[in-house]
């Protein structure tokens, strides 16, 4: 099962502080089953749009809603979702969207509080999986606490974590690839050549990337294709042409 749903109410605690919330918040929790994080984070912040895909699920937390006057209950898949502005997110995802969401907020960074496995929470502490060098150009990341799986019902067949991300500054070199990454359908060659458009002419930036150490194969590759070692490549290639 891909969703284990939060019933331990100090994990709750735990999650909706770290976030550091404020009146002037408007928070996302995805997953949001019942309601147990979006009520919670309700009380200290000016909305809460809470997004459940179950329409059975999704029933509930709308009739507990109508309790709170600033949570919003959606209906639907978060990552074909187009939600107003909001600035922080507090959750306990669906597993399986983990990842997209957080490479969905590269570009515009927003502080996230999730429960997540373990094991996705090791991978994003470390620069050396693919996730986790993408996650390290937009955010700082720290393990808050690990959980036993029956803090969810039903219980997670192994260990979770509770983990914070918050934005960081980027320097021109992280911005160069994050924007980079985000053309994920475009082949390495065109993605870097838009990249290096912003400060070069369109000659100047199609010889560099043509007369680069990087190889023909990597260039033919669509960037959402490409491993941790074609990363890194391109990560030398731009930090020497920014």
């Amino acid at each position: 099962m891909d969703q284990h749903f939060l019933v331990d109410r100090a994990v709750v605690t735990h999650l909706v502080e770290a976030a550091d919330l404020s009146s002037e918040d408007v928070v996302l929790d995805v997953g949001a089953g019942t309601g147990v994080l979006a009520f919670e984070a309700a009380k200290f912040v000016k909305k809460v749009y809470a997004v459940e895909s179950d329409p059975h699920i999704y029933e509930t937390l709308r009739k507990r809603a109508k309790e709170y006057g600033n949570v919003e209950p959606v209906r639907g898949n978060i990552l074909r979702l187009r939600l107003p502005a909001y600035t922080k997110i507090v959750a306990n995802p669906p597993f399986s969207v983990l990842e997209p969401l957080i490479i969905r907020h590269l570009r515009n960074p927003v502080t996230m509080s999730l429960l997540t496995p373990k094991h996705f929470a090791e991978s994003l502490l470390t620069t050396d999986t693919a996730i986790g060098f993408k996650t390290h150009l937009s955010y700082a990341v720290a393990e808050k606490a690990v959980y036993g799986g029956n803090v969810c019902e039903p219980p997670y067949p192994g260990k979770l974590s509770h983990v914070l991300l918050n934005p960081v500054q980027r320097t021109a070199l992280q911005d160069a690839m994050v924007t980079f990454l985000q053309q994920s359908g475009s082949k390495v060659r065109n993605s870097l050549r838009n990249v290096l458009w912003r400060t070069r002419t369109k000659r100047e930036a199609t010889k560099l990337v043509e007369l680069s150490s990087l190889s023909d194969s990597l260039l033919e590759k669509r960037v959402n294709r490409i491993t941790l070692h074609d990363m890194k490549e391109v990560y030398s290639f731009l930090a020497e042409n920014v």
